[in-house]
């Protein structure tokens, strides 16, 4: 009978808690477009319904790529309410025909399902590219003309290294990052030093051989893109990998250094938090974009300041210690994490500034382009 009455406790106990929890269910979960046969934009609504007892707030969406964007008609719902979330996506008229999936991610404050995927699924018909204008192709002939490299997947590439291919892997971020973590047999390379012509980072061009193939990663394959494009100016077989923060994902091995303590990690906010919080309502704060200063001359986030990640140690003086800081690079909005403001951010930790100053804004600027929140280009 003490038993019977125990398990009673517990299940109301358990039925209580559910009660109080918002619940987020999507409809549907997937969606497959078919087979597409020209290239304009597809398009298709979900509805996002709370079927919880608490208010569900929706605290992020981001993409696994440029090509797709959504957006929310109401970021917090009430118990029973539903919301429509569009999906719009432009085929890639670059990707090679066959069958495509792209994911959404959507972040909210359901305890059970934190994170919510929905999928989209497409076939490229192999006769798309015929209708691309013929006054944006290209020349042929253009020997000056150099293709953006060619990518793989981490998948890929660890089933490869499984099969005992020998590939040559390049780990083109910072000193820091490289320390923490990397992917077992990759080589430091790094960007800035590069950029730079350094001569130690150069003389590790000249052991590999041009006909190998090479591979370079940084957080999600962006710094790491412009080395392999370079490489492959240099005559190299480069390959551009969609980054560590995927192969993390897909829980490859890992040759990892001391995990640094909660004190010396910088804290995370998502899209709108960012947004509402740090940009609307709070005055005091400054931004800070660590992105190459090509990108940031391209489009940041209006009033960001532009310090590339590997000049931070020398530019201390242009960042105040006495008000808050929220840190962004590329971003969440490919599927990928930001490393590179992950490891700013630990820096100027360990440089006396303010942990609970510090701010990682983890879509990143993919995301709040994606979401249409103000931009601006550098100003001249």
């Amino acid at each position: 009978m003490r038993v019977l009455i125990l398990v009673i406790i517990g299940l109301c106990t358990v039925a209580a808690f559910a009660a109080d929890n918002p619940k987020i269910e999507i409809t549907p979960e997937s969606w497959d477009f078919g087979k597409v046969t020209e290239p304009k934009i597809q398009t298709h609504n979900f509805a996002v319904k709370n079927l919880g007892n608490d208010t569900l707030i929706i605290k992020g969406i981001s993409t696994s790529c440029g090509c797709t964007k959504a957006k929310i008609s109401k970021d917090k719902l009430v118990p029973g309410e539903t919301a429509e979330l569009k999906i719009t996506f432009k085929p890639d008229l670059t990707s090679a025909p066959g069958k495509l999936k792209r994911s959404i991610y959507i972040e909210s404050n359901d305890p059970q399902q934190s994170t919510k995927i929905i999928s989209i699924l497409l076939e490229l018909d192999t006769n798309l590219k015929s209708h691309i204008p013929a006054t944006k192709a290209k020349p042929a002939h253009n020997p000056s003309v150099i293709a953006q490299p060619p990518k793989i997947s981490s998948k890929e590439l660890y089933s490869r290294l499984q099969k005992g291919e020998k590939i040559i892997i390049l780990d083109v971020r910072e000193e820091n990052e490289y320390m923490g973590k990397h992917i077992p047999e990759a080589i430091w390379f790094p960007k800035s030093k590069f950029d730079r012509q350094d001569p130690e980072v150069l003389k590790k061009l000249e052991n590999i051989d041009k006909e190998a193939i090479v591979i370079t990663y940084c957080g999600a394959g962006h710094r790491s893109n412009y080395v392999a494009k370079k490489l492959k100016e240099k005559g190299y077989n480069a390959y551009n990998l969609d980054g560590i923060s995927f192969w993390e994902k897909e829980n490859l091995p890992l040759v990892k250094g001391p995990k640094l303590p909660p004190t010396q990690e910088p804290s995370i906010i998502l899209l709108e938090e960012a947004y509402q919080n740090y940009y609307l309502l709070f005055k005091d704060v400054v931004w800070i974009d660590v992105r190459e200063i090509e990108d940031y001359r391209r489009g940041h986030i209006k009033g960001a300041l532009g310090i590339p990640l590997p000049e931070i140690a020398t530019r201390l003086n242009e960042i105040p210690k006495d008000k808050e800081l929220v840190l962004y690079c590329e971003g969440t909005w490919d599927g990928g994490s930001c490393e590179a403001s992950r490891s700013v951010g630990r820096i100027l930790i360990k440089n006396g500034y303010k942990q609970g100053n510090i701010k990682v804004f983890e879509n990143g600027y993919g995301a709040w382009e994606n979401a249409g929140y103000p931009l601006e280009k550098e100003r001249r």
